[in-house]
């Protein structure tokens, strides 16, 4: 019997595997947007968190704040995005999403659902019942 190192190796290959054949499905569907997935995704959090702050954006993504600010900058200038001084500091600027940005988000969630479609009629739900939680107690493993 293969050690719990292995085991873990081999969840973890698996787990890129699957990662890598769904973003098959996403390069599909999310190519006749204007966008990139992260793109996508950045500016799904900015409808849903209006008045975030550069930081956060990272902390949430797990990005440099470099990679941050290339985005923002991007979505800035396509007009998604706009960037407004906080009343309270002058350090700080608020990032909220125009009506062309909601517009592109309506347009990702779509694509999204129609992916997530796809790849969920590929999947039994007996599978998913069994997943979903051991998932869930690897994740709170993960992060005690």
């Amino acid at each position: 019997m293969t050690d719990k190192v292995e085991e873990y190796r081999e969840m973890m290959d698996l787990f890129r595997i699957y990662f890598t054949f769904s973003k098959r499905f996403y390069s599909e569907e999310v190519k006749f947007t204007k966008l990139t997935p992260q793109q996508g995704r950045t500016l799904m959090y900015i409808q849903e968190n209006p008045g975030t702050i550069q930081r956060q954006l990272a902390d949430s993504f797990h990005l440099r704040n470099a990679s941050v600010t290339n985005m923002l900058k991007n979505l800035e200038r396509g007009g998604y995005i706009e960037r407004k001084q906080d009343e309270k500091s002058a350090r700080i600027k608020r990032i909220y999403i125009t009506d062309l940005g909601i517009e592109q988000v309506d347009e990702m969630r779509k694509s999204f659902d129609s992916i997530l479609e796809k790849l969920s009629k590929r999947v039994d739900e007996s599978l998913l019942d069994q997943l979903i939680p051991l998932l869930k107690e690897l994740n709170q493993e993960i992060q005690k």
